[in-house]
């Protein structure tokens, strides 16, 4: 194996004051969900065999944060920074014990930062955005990429209350966009991707297996942990190597009093496959390959195969994306 494929990993925990421990040289599982929702990113960590005084000083809430750096040699960053929220202890088996930390990421700024202030008439979406980034900075939250704001202005003032993340859902709306924390900083993304460089995933770059298109999901596509990959990425596969899918039996069935239902048909319009007639038709399809990622897992195992991320991807442009809300379904 090259070098450039050397695993890296780092999993650190700090108390209120900055003290660190780290815990790198265990074996350690993790993982992280992240969906292109606004509730916070959670992650689950394992550590196994730790001196029981390590256990007790992180059940005993000593530590209050997180964080995990991984990836390769040549492409390691970090990929979850949150606050502890739980832990427990047990054992897997008569000689191997384990402590479960479960974090979530910016928990204080989403659950208690509130807004209370006035905009004049004229104001605009910057000056929303501005008010919104002070609610949220007295709990450490610093703006990340933030997508386009439109120019709109308001012919009348406007007042401000309650808390900053329903104002940010205000906000997101007008942009037509979703936001969300990642690491500490809010971002806000937008549902049309701007222009970016796709990330090529192939067997020399970390694909694993075939991706797999849906009925109605998107794409499913497996990847070795790469840290650039986020939410709204975009990345670049070649549309020969999609594994393809049949049709459900009902989607076969014409509407009712239909005498004379043609064959279902691909069709493609502005770069986009589509099965338009289907009842449940299958994820859409980017004639250049490339797609946008909306809802990503990362599962890693520092002494076993694991270290791989699960991305739910859209054709860029395609209109049967998942929607937040229904990513939302059951949170």
């Amino acid at each position: 194996m090259s070098d450039n494929w050397i695993r890296t990993f780092s999993l650190v925990v700090s108390d209120a004051q900055g003290k660190a421990l780290t815990l790198s040289d265990f074996r350690v599982t993790f993982s992280i969900e992240w969906a292109l929702v606004k509730f916070p990113r959670a992650a689950t960590v394992k550590i196994y065999n730790l001196k029981p005084d390590t256990a007790n000083r992180i059940q005993g809430g000593e530590f209050s944060s997180i964080q995990i750096i991984g990836g390769y040699q040549h492409n390691s960053g970090l990929l979850f920074s949150g606050k502890i929220r739980y832990s427990l202890s047990g054992r897997d088996n008569p000689t191997d014990t384990f402590v479960i930390i479960q974090a979530i990421d910016s928990h204080d700024a989403f659950s208690y930062a509130t807004v209370h202030q006035s905009l004049a008439a004229g104001y605009g979406l910057t000056d929303l955005n501005t008010v919104l980034m002070k609610s949220f900075a007295p709990f450490g939250i610093t703006e990340g990429d933030t997508a386009p704001l439109p120019e709109t202005r308001f012919p009348r003032g406007r007042v401000f209350f309650g808390m900053a993340r329903d104002g940010m859902d205000n906000l997101a709306a007008q942009c037509n966009g979703t936001w969300q924390f990642v690491n500490g900083q809010r971002e806000l993304i937008a549902d049309t991707p701007p222009e970016q460089q796709a990330v090529r995933l192939n067997s020399q770059s970390g694909l694993i297996g075939l991706p797999q298109q849906t009925i109605g999901a998107g794409v499913n596509v497996r990847c070795l942990i790469n840290p650039t990959l986020r939410m709204g990425s975009l990345i670049q596969l070649d549309q020969t190597l999609i594994y393809r899918t049949s049709l459900p039996q009902n989607a076969l069935l014409a509407d009712a009093g239909d005498d004379a239902a043609p064959p279902l048909t691909e069709k493609t319009h502005n770069g986009i496959i589509t099965v338009p007639e289907a009842q449940t038709p299958p994820a859409s399809l980017a004639t250049d390959g490339v797609y946008q990622v909306k809802n990503l897992s990362c599962l890693g195992d520092t002494r076993g195969k694991p270290w791989y991320m699960d991305l739910l991807c859209f054709a860029r442009g395609a209109a049967d994306w998942v929607s937040p809300d229904a990513l939302n379904k059951g949170a």
